[in-house]
């Protein structure tokens, strides 16, 4: 009796092939650590979440259990072809040497959301200047206080965070002229000193702003001109800048996102016109007495 050798083709039961992949993005992406297993079960699949693994780079120094695949410097250097699937990429000063730094970073082209926690020194500037899709940036508060904007770097930042940790000397004169040259920017967050450095009068002039915001827990505000502007909120962060960040990253859900949470809340008038400062992790309710 001759055996009848079964053949599986095209009569296999089979997901249509959208199904399966967006199967295989919802895994990868709640679980990114699991993406290296997930490229093993087919090509086509290594394909679809490959990108993903890089979606996320988060460069500090020091151990921090957060989920996500860890990078270093060197490991990125050995797989630079892919940078250009990186969206959010965060950069700790000691976490990477300079000269690391101008090996991959201009590989990171497709980056929408960078925290450059590092001066931007003439030798750097060039690496990452020119970034054309980046939204979220936050960088050295130094880089605009020369003249001339960098661009194209600045030329598709919507929102804006300025760092003041480097205890910047250089003249601030030039930032509020610069930022008001900065054709889609729309929310700008001032860190350390830089509140008390910087015109509030300058601020509230730059009439393209929908959101101004200032990251400190306390600070006196007796006739600034801010305290009239709907768009001014004053934020205590309760979480630590890089949790912030990685929320926003990963959930969308940041500083960014609570302060225009806030400001929509206040100009609807269901919490007080005249309030100004909120936490970061409270509701607004907890805070009426501010």
């Amino acid at each position: 009796m001759a055996l009848q050798v079964l053949s599986s083709t095209s009569s296999d039961p089979r997901l249509p092939s959208e199904l399966e992949r967006g199967i295989f993005e919802i895994a990868a992406l709640a679980r990114p650590t699991a993406i290296p297993v997930l490229m093993l079960v087919a090509r086509r699949v290594r394909i679809w979440v490959e990108p993903l693994l890089y979606r996320v780079v988060f460069l500090k120094e020091g151990l921090m259990d957060i989920g996500l695949p860890d990078f270093t410097a060197a490991a990125l250097e050995q797989i630079s072809h892919n940078l250009r699937h990186v969206k959010h990429l965060f950069i700790n000063p000691r976490s990477v040497e300079v000269t690391d730094l101008e090996k991959w970073l201009v590989a990171c082209t497709g980056t929408t959301n960078l925290y450059a926690q590092f001066r931007c020194t003439p030798q750097i500037l060039p690496s990452i200047s020119g970034f054309t899709n980046v939204r979220y940036l936050t960088i050295d508060a130094r880089t605009l206080c020369d003249s001339d904007v960098p661009l194209p770097l600045f030329l598709t930042v919507t929102h804006l965070e300025l760092l003041d940790w480097t205890r910047t000397t250089d003249s601030v004169d030039h930032i509020c002229p610069n930022l008001s040259l900065i054709p889609c920017l729309t929310h700008i967050a001032l860190n350390g000193d830089l509140h008390t450095n910087l015109s509030h009068a300058a601020l509230c002039a730059i009439t393209q702003l929908q959101c101004i915001v200032f990251l400190v827990a306390e600070a006196p505000f007796d006739g600034s001109p801010l305290l009239d502007d709907s768009r001014f909120v004053c934020i205590e962060e309760g979480l630590s800048y890089y949790n912030d960040w990685l929320n926003g990253a990963l959930f969308g859900e940041d500083f960014w996102s609570f302060a225009d949470a806030f400001l929509t809340a206040r100009r609807a008038g269901t919490i007080s016109r005249s309030r100004y400062r909120i936490c970061t992790g409270r509701d607004f309710e907890c805070d009426q007495n501010d």
